[in-house]
């Protein structure tokens, strides 16, 4: 237990902020300052560490000399507003495939989005072979054709959608995107989807900031997500693996020149 935190006592003012703050409730303080209580259960969100006012704490799982100081300057709420407001989706891109330096930075961010107890985990699969994301939305079609015959609720959207991509040949399932991300999350991580639901929304939001466009590849990401062999044997994804989140990702082919408007607020307070 005392090779999990490191302590300055000439730095520590006993504050107990560190305590109050860790999720695993294995922290406390007594007249010599911060210990742990228990072996087990710290998450290494590192929360303990960035608290300290004095820097008086380390964490042997996330040690001090590897966290960054915030910085200073920091969006106001209007400029974080108006930026998070001028985010669209995007399913029009153009021929230009995405370095892959620029998808790599891309990615680095979705690092950083909370995940269930700090899982993390994720593992993510780039496809830019045109003939591969071909057959990846032919898969997706043969999925919804054996949705709709077992009675699927979907069906007669499934139907909609299958008219359009197989019989007027426009690519309604990928959008003839030029590059998807795959998200992978281990088959025993129950929160893999919502964990990849909240680097999903880090990766869109950042995405404009390096010129790219992305949107959730909805009809994929939804057969992916039930398993389906055919589509993991594409992949060649691991046994011990699920895929649990599709994106498409590009160069935009359009610049939109208005913020996105949606429905008015509605909140109850009580």
């Amino acid at each position: 237990m005392n090779n999990l935190l490191i302590v300055d006592h000439d730095k520590c003012v006993k504050c107990g902020i560190c305590a109050s703050v860790c999720p695993s409730c294995i922290i406390a303080l007594d007249d010599n300052g911060p210990k742990c209580v228990r072996d087990r259960g710290c998450m290494a969100c590192g929360h303990c560490v960035a608290v300290c006012p004095t820097g008086a704490l380390s964490n042997s799982r996330c040690p001090l000399e590897e966290q960054i100081p915030v910085p200073k300057d920091t969006l106001n709420s209007e400029a974080a507003y108006n930026f998070m407001r001028s985010r669209r989706s995007i399913r029009n891109f153009t021929p230009q495939l995405v370095e892959e330096e620029k998808i790599r930075k891309l990615l680095d961010i979705a690092r950083y989005a909370p995940t269930a107890a700090n899982s993390q985990g994720m593992y993510y699969i780039v496809v830019s072979d045109e003939k591969l994301i071909r057959k990846i939305a032919d898969a997706t079609a043969d999925w919804m054709e054996l949705e709709m015959a077992a009675g699927s609720p979907r069906a007669r959207y499934f139907n909609s959608v299958l008219k359009v991509y197989r019989e007027q040949g426009e690519d309604i399932i990928a959008r003839n995107a030029k590059q998807l991300i795959f998200a992978l999350a281990r088959r025993l991580n129950e929160t893999g989807i919502s964990n990849c639901e909240q680097s999903w929304a880090y990766v869109e939001l950042y995405a404009p900031t390096l010129g790219l466009g992305t949107t959730i590849c909805g009809f994929i990401q939804t057969c992916a997500q039930t398993g389906y062999a055919p589509l993991r044997e594409l992949l060649k994804v691991p046994t011990k693996q699920n895929i649990v989140g599709v994106l498409m990702v590009g160069y935009p082919k359009y610049k939109y020149y208005r913020l996105v408007e949606r429905q008015h607020l509605k909140v109850e307070f009580r």
